[in-house]
């Protein structure tokens, strides 16, 4: 066999060579670190610092009725994400599926199946809570995070849904207050942390950890909800709903002197921690976007206009004849066979038994752009500016497109269309001294109050004392209960509307609103109501009958939780 000679000459020169190499390879790494730590260190080490910087989980800011019970607040849930490029032959979609499954309390076979699905992330769970992910986080998995995100939390459940509303965070969605009262509840300045790549802080010897341990929240919002007086009003609201079996309903309470909105209940309900289960139908407020026509409700704005213009004084009178015929349309009082024709009627009487063909006579002495202007002044055909999102203007024709009987009709709430919430504002104007206010559900600080809110002049104080005068006697005259509470004197006035058909023209066959508008106490009106119910059934169905005992009952609790001092002791007193 024979040997591999070396030559020495050839193999001192490749060993040489090699040293060489290894010196020039050693002489940049050197030139590379000295390079990196004299001439780059700054923009490394901010690098390194961007890497390991992570924005604190910030909150919105808590969200509280008028008397501070919380009504929304933020909560923190945990989601689970498997990441199979980090699968270990120990740790594979058998082995974690068997360790996550009673933890989770799902299936293995389905959470195996869950975790070999080809994605380079796969959620496993989302919005669990700390005790869970605490124990996941003690089987020390690699492929396996559980980063943790806010959630909106409302305590109270449905009550006050629609003023509350939502938080969608992955669409950026909100609605109700949680919406327009962002500015408050998302005021906040996001603290910057260090974290390791186990999520764990880096603590330094400028870390305060009084600063780390605190939740970062927006601003405190308080509304001017009561929510006592917010349940009260979705019972009792509720409770007539269920009794008629009606589509829907609303009870809005309100400060007519400064236009705080106390409670607005709106029916069909829905939980805002689950909205998205419901329709939008559901969720909407239909308060505020949708119309109605107002009927004899309306009479309040008709016959306070005749009193602005000077077409018409509190001891006037107009002729009833129990039915008119106008441009060929015949009007009719709703008990025209009861009272054919009544004759000679005074403006009480008028109200009292919300007579048509009175109220008709009453309109026809303004001209159109009296009336028309008047009733625009009253903030129908027009946003009231609520602090809600998604309100309506309403159905106001301009007065040259109006016919007689177009002004007719007007005159006991059709040929229009307004919100609940409009309506409200206008007759919380009568109590008012003729002031109309802003409604809202915000109680701003009283140096933002005057920029958000408006208030404006719409009659004269000498009208709105008359009307108040004149809705105070027929609720104290009126047959019907409506109104009657004890201790009180009200002021109000029902409507009963024909329902017009949304698929078409014309109006549905036996499908009405009703409606109870009113105010107390009338020699000093400190708290307006305005229920409305749409389409109840039964065979007695009209605002006094439906609209009436919600507002009764809504009325009287409200006496007592507010400490009212009674206008009339001993008036509608059962003995």
């Amino acid at each position: 066999m024979k040997l591999f000679k070396i030559n020495p000459k050839k193999f001192n020169r490749m060993v040489k060579l090699v040293q060489l190499a290894f010196i020039v390879i050693a002489g940049l790494l050197l030139l590379q670190m000295a390079r990196l730590q004299l001439f780059d260190f700054g923009q490394l080490k901010d690098k390194a610092f961007q890497m390991r910087t992570k924005k604190a989980q910030v909150f919105r800011g808590e969200i509280f009725d008028r008397n501070g019970l919380k009504l929304a607040t933020d909560g923190t849930v945990y989601d689970v994400y498997a990441h199979p490029q980090y699968y270990k032959e120990e740790d594979g979609p058998e082995v974690i599926a068997r360790l996550l499954a009673p933890i989770l309390k799902t299936d293995i076979k389905k959470l195996k199946d869950k975790l070999s699905q080809n994605y380079s992330t796969i959620s496993i769970a989302k919005g669990i809570d700390r005790d869970t992910v605490l124990q996941i986080r003690k089987l020390q998995i690699s492929s396996i995070s559980t980063p943790e995100r806010s959630i909106r939390v409302y305590p109270q459940g449905d009550l006050a849904s629609h003023i509350l509303g939502y938080v969608n965070p992955d669409a950026k969605l909100a609605a109700g207050v949680e919406k327009t009262g962002s500015g408050f509840v998302e005021n906040v300045k996001s603290k910057l942390l260090q974290k390791d790549g186990h999520g764990r802080v880096i603590f330094d010897f400028g870390t305060n950890p009084e600063e780390i341990s605190k939740p970062i929240k927006g601003e405190k919002l308080t509304l001017t909800i009561d929510a006592a007086i917010q349940h009260v009003a979705e019972k009792e609201l509720n409770k007539m709903i269920e009794a008629t079996d009606a589509e829907k309903g609303t009870v809005i309470v309100m400060n007519p002197k400064n236009g705080e909105i106390l409670a607005m209940a709106v029916s069909p309900s829905y939980n805002p921690n689950e909205y998205n289960k419901y329709d939008y139908s559901t969720v909407k407020n239909w308060v505020l976007t949708d119309v109605y026509p107002p009927g004899s409700t309306f009479k309040i704005l008709t016959v306070a206009s005749a009193l602005n213009t000077g077409k018409m004084t509190p001891y006037d009178t107009v002729y009833d004849s129990g039915s008119i015929t106008i441009q060929g349309w015949k009007i009719d009082n709703y008990d025209v066979r009861i009272h054919p024709c009544p004759g000679n009627i005074d403006l009480p009487y008028l109200l009292e038994h919300s007579s048509n063909v009175g109220s008709v006579k009453v309109a026809l002495k303004m001209t159109p752009s009296e009336f028309h202007n008047q009733i625009a002044k009253f903030g129908i055909g027009s946003k009231t500016g609520i602090d809600l999102p998604g309100e309506s203007s309403g159905i106001l024709h301009p007065a040259s497109s109006w016919d007689t009987i177009t002004q007719a009709t007007i005159s006991f709430g059709y040929s229009l269309a307004a919100t609940p919430i409009q309506m409200a504002a206008a007759v919380a104007s009568i109590a008012n001294d003729g002031v109309w206010v802003t409604p809202h559900v915000i109680k701003y600080p009283e140096e933002t109050a005057e920029e958000k809110l408006t208030k404006r002049q719409v009659v004269t104080p000498e009208t709105a004392h008359a009307m108040v005068k004149l809705l105070e006697g027929s609720v104290r005259s009126s047959k019907s209960t409506a109104g009657k509470i004890p201790n009180f004197t009200v002021a109000g006035k029902t409507g009963t509307a024909r329902k017009p058909n949304p698929k078409g023209s014309g109006y549905l066959t036996g499908v009405v609103y009703t409606s109870f508008a009113a105010f107390f106490p009338a020699t000093d009106p400190q708290i307006l109501i305005m229920v409305v119910v749409d389409s109840p059934k039964g065979a007695e169905v009209w605002g006094s009958t439906v609209a009436g005992p919600v507002f009764n009952e809504v009325a009287t609790f409200v006496t007592r939780h507010l400490n009212m001092k009674p206008d009339a002791p001993g008036l509608n007193v059962k003995k």
